[in-house]
């Protein structure tokens, strides 16, 4: 079955404004199915940058401790970079210091604090590469290992290169726009720190939340226009920048770090989830991903059926839950939606939405709008 089909196959695009020619070695380094759900963790945020919280909320004359404590987390849960918190309680806790703040922008405040030294082993890994190319690809296939409920994606294609992110973390209702902001924040941050080129500012940037009601902040940040309500949330820049060689390149101590970190290895439901989510959005199909995984198709679904789970669960467990973050996040019209999961009608897609969640897409949006949570009162 296509990863991108409805019921038979199916052709359509890709992140707006992308092209296609997916690179299947960047991902190699790089109601139905509630039973399946039973079975993926919850997802997992290493502190890394969160942990400049604190400081820049007393910059906002606000105690750190009321804030994480109506997010559910410990007064000291963000003191040890290397601490994990649940990747829920994380965009809980971007979106009550954004309400705090009274800053819509609060994730980029934050990004722009972020360090590659943020990232522990991934950004030793990333500094010691020998180029922003082989950092990039490093950052992708080892993202998983900071965080396990939203993934990276690279994609190079002629002269353009795409660097994205899509959250995929079931039941995440509270602070994905936050989470946006700063990832896409992270990614400039990143490159800036990489090229060595301050100013340094990416060709196109999308992001899949509704537009704030003041702009001017995220013109600022990215220094150009941004795209609201898109279908993916993504960075574009010319590839020439791939090329552009690092001042702390250590080709002994690189391999030395990719050794170390090989031997942690993600487990096969969650990083389905992960891989299905970015084949949503390239147009991989199962025989594709089986063959990133170095697996038959049949050998993956013969795993995946231990965990009483199968390859047709996971696409429909990842397509139901980004559908319904674009449908919450977004103002993007379902056809527009639809495409977006690789469905290559409408129809399809509302057939397969009643069933999982016995209504339309549309009454299910204006519902979700209604009674949008409250994150003061969820984290109470």
């Amino acid at each position: 079955m296509d990863a991108r089909s409805g019921s038979g196959g199916a052709n359509a695009h890709p992140a707006a404004g992308a092209t296609r020619g997916f690179d299947l070695a960047a991902l190699k380094a790089a109601p139905r199915g509630w039973s399946l759900r039973q079975t993926l963790a919850p997802g997992v945020q290493r502190v890394g940058p969160l942990g400049e919280i604190p400081a820049l909320l007393r910059e906002f004359g606000l105690r750190p401790s009321d804030v994480l404590r109506r997010a559910g987390l410990a007064k000291d849960a963000l003191e040890d970079r290397e601490g994990r918190i649940p990747f829920a309680d994380a965009g809980r806790l971007l979106a009550l210091c954004a309400e705090a703040t009274r800053r819509e922008d609060f994730g980029l405040l934050l990004a722009s604090r972020w360090r590659l030294e943020h990232l522990g082993l991934v950004g030793e890994l990333m500094v010691t590469s020998q180029t922003v190319a082989q950092a990039l690809e490093s950052f992708a296939s080892v993202h998983w290992i900071n965080a396990s409920g939203g993934a990276v994606f690279l994609r190079r294609h002629d002269d353009v290169t795409t660097l994205g992110y899509a959250i995929y973390e079931p039941g995440m209702e509270v602070g994905v726009h936050q989470a946006y902001d700063m990832v896409l924040g992270v990614g400039v941050q990143m490159m800036r720190e990489l090229t060595g080129a301050r100013q340094w500012v990416p060709k196109r940037v999308q992001l899949s939340r509704p537009r704030p009601a003041s702009v001017e902040p995220y013109r600022r940040f990215f220094r150009g226009p941004v795209q609201f309500d898109a279908q993916s949330s993504l960075l574009q820049y010319p590839s020439r920048f791939n090329s552009i060689p690092l001042k702390s390149r250590d080709e002994t101590r690189r391999r030395a770090l990719a050794a170390l970190l090989a031997g942690r290895r993600e487990e096969i439901v969650p990083k389905l989830h992960r891989m299905v989510r970015i084949a949503l959005l390239f147009g991989l199909s199962a025989d594709d991903l089986a063959d990133a995984m170095f697996m038959s198709h049949r050998t993956l679904n013969r795993r995946l059926h231990a965990f009483g789970a199968n390859y047709r669960d996971v696409l429909q467990s990842v397509r139901f839950e980004a559908s319904r973050q674009l449908l919450r996040d977004t103002s993007l019209p379902v056809a527009d939606i639809a495409s977006a999961l690789g469905y290559a009608e409408t129809s399809p897609f509302v057939r397969a939405f009643r069933r999982w969640s016995a209504t339309t897409p549309q009454s299910w949006r204006e519902a979700a709008v209604a009674e949008r949570p409250h994150v003061e009162a969820s984290g109470a």
